[in-house]
């Protein structure tokens, strides 16, 4: 048996790094000794680490309530915990964090400490970077300012969408979890201090780029850049992006780069040039 400074690791969060994260928990479960839990705490329909957990007997437990969530943490605080958060909205408060027998691991969608707090992958496409990545770090009494464990960059594609950016950042957060985790386990990871400055900014759910609305007078460049930083493809993580067309205000339901010759006629569309080979193709919507 492998030598593991834990005797629990409980996963937490929902998508496709909380599946991953957990079956690669369980599987070192057997090498290293230690007891697996799963808990949901926000409640997905296709939640494929609940799956996992379900089928493979792991414990799995369904808790909602912010309050009866930090009260079950604190009630199993006999045992050394490792408490795993990926993908997950829950904020540990202070009293967790600064129990000697609980570690906290978080994974967070940017590199840190740009970007912290919520939807990073849009705020990078809205920032016009041309670069992201992703973050595994321990979590502090500060919001995702906690001490660095592994860090994996990738482009950003000149077309790419926020739902496209997000899956490509969840194959990154998955292989670089697989790369530290055992390390981890044994008390062994490299840490490095995050330079956070005093006027760093930390993103809220509530906020939207560019507050979700644009002018026709806008850029077309800057016009799609919103769309794209917006676009979650069938997850509503924003409003559909809002205009004034023809002295009504309309939503914009779907958008496109096509080409010049490809000219369509369409009812409730806007074409506007983009460049000299393409125009940007906006079917809309009037709010009522």
């Amino acid at each position: 048996m492998k030598s593991t400074l834990f005797q629990k690791v409980i996963v937490i969060g929902y998508g496709i790094v909380t599946g991953d994260v957990l079956e690669l928990v369980h599987e070192k479960s057997s090498e290293y000794g230690y007891c697996v839990e799963y808990i949901e705490h926000e409640i997905h329909e296709f939640n494929q680490a609940k799956k996992y957990a379900q089928k493979n007997d792991i414990v799995c437990r369904t808790i909602p309530e912010k309050e009866e969530l930090t009260e079950y943490f604190e009630d199993g605080t006999d045992l050394k915990t490792l408490i795993i958060s990926a993908s997950n909205n829950y904020l540990f408060p202070s009293r967790l964090v600064g129990n000697e027998n609980i570690t906290i691991v978080n994974f967070h969608n940017a590199l840190l400490p740009d970007y912290p707090g919520r939807n990073a992958p849009s705020w990078v496409i809205y920032d016009n970077c041309k670069s992201t990545g992703i973050t595994w770090h321990y979590v502090s009494t500060g919001i995702d300012d906690g001490d660095i464990i592994i860090q994996k960059e990738c482009e950003i594609g000149e077309d790419e969408r926020a739902y496209e950016l997000v899956a490509k950042l969840m194959g990154l957060a998955s292989e670089a979890f697989a790369e530290v985790y055992c390390q981890v386990l044994e008390g062994k990871a490299f840490t490095r201090k995050q330079g956070i400055s005093e006027a760093r900014r930390i993103y809220k759910s509530y906020e939207i780029p560019g507050e979700g609305s644009f002018e026709l007078s806008d850029t077309p460049w800057d016009i799609y850049k919103l769309l794209r930083s917006m676009d979650y493809g069938k997850n509503d993580i924003f409003p559909q992006a809002v205009t004034t067309y023809n002295n009504e205000k309309i939503k914009i339901k779907r958008y496109k780069l096509i080409k010049k010759e490809e000219e369509r006629a369409s009812s409730n569309a806007i074409t506007i040039p983009y460049d000299e080979e393409r125009n940007l193709f906006m079917k809309y919507e009037t709010v009522i």
